[in-house]
């Protein structure tokens, strides 16, 4: 904004005048949808305990499964592209005052925040062990748990629409009258947030007589944040001239 029009808006300020008192200016690009979450991982399967006995010997047990993994989240939807202005005119017969005339396209919309990803399942636990007389099985291991889903891309952010001509054809001004225009490039909308990881699942607990923990899962990844609309709209330009119509 000029200095020239700065001026004239502060002296029309502190008159009362409230700005603008004309504005034409292209809709702003809705946003674009969040992504979904991601699934959680479905937990592991206990083991199951070994039996001894002193005449028949042992029956075997088992180890807890792994958890899987918590699912990807879905990456988002770019904003939409702010409007642009359409080319107006307009006819004043006599002009008493400063009017302001505003005018830009719409900023773009920001981009949606992808997905959360899911969280990991648990390991299931590690069946136990036994012992009776010379018998003995040692405990089973827990299962590991599974890693947390990594989470979902953000979205771009949408252009920002084109200013348009705008004619205004005026037939007298009073004195001390003025149109102002007022333009500025739109502006493009923001990139969404990466969405966030999930957690990974607990390790199964080992079971009795020396079993081991399972190892539980990592967390998954934050996803990347979206890019900014690549270019804001032209501003508007102005034709403003004295004459009998458009």
């Amino acid at each position: 904004m000029s200095q020239d029009v700065m001026e004239a808006i502060s002296r029309a300020v502190a008159q009362g005048q409230s700005t603008p008192d004309i504005l034409i200016m292209g809709s702003t690009g809705s946003n674009g949808g969040n992504g979904g979450g991601g699934r959680d991982g479905q937990n592991g399967v206990n083991g199951t305990d070994a039996h001894c006995n002193w005449k028949n010997g042992c029956s075997d047990g088992s180890a807890g499964t792994s958890g899987s993994g918590g699912g990807t989240g879905s990456d988002a939807a770019a904003g939409n592209d702010g409007g642009s202005v359409v080319p107006a005119r307009m006819y004043v017969g006599t002009l008493t005052g400063t009017v302001f005339v505003a005018s830009r396209g719409g900023d773009g919309g920001n981009g949606g925040s992808g997905g959360n990803g899911g969280n990991g399942g648990n390991g299931g636990n590690g069946g136990n062990g036994d012992k009776d007389a010379a018998y003995s099985r040692d405990g089973y291991n827990g299962g590991n748990g599974g890693n947390g889903g990594n989470g979902g891309n953000g979205g771009k952010g949408g252009n920002g629409g084109d200013g348009a001509k705008i004619t205004i054809v005026y037939g007298r001004l009073s004195t001390s009258s003025q149109f102002v225009p007022i333009s500025e490039p739109s502006h493009v909308g923001d990139g969404g947030n990466g969405g966030v990881g999930g957690s990974g699942g607990n390790g199964g607990t080992g079971g009795s007589r020396g079993g081991s923990n399972g190892t539980p899962g990592g967390p998954g990844n934050i996803g990347i944040k979206g890019l900014t609309g690549d270019h804001g709209g032209k501003p508007s330009t102005f034709d403003i001239r004295q004459g009998s119509g458009l």
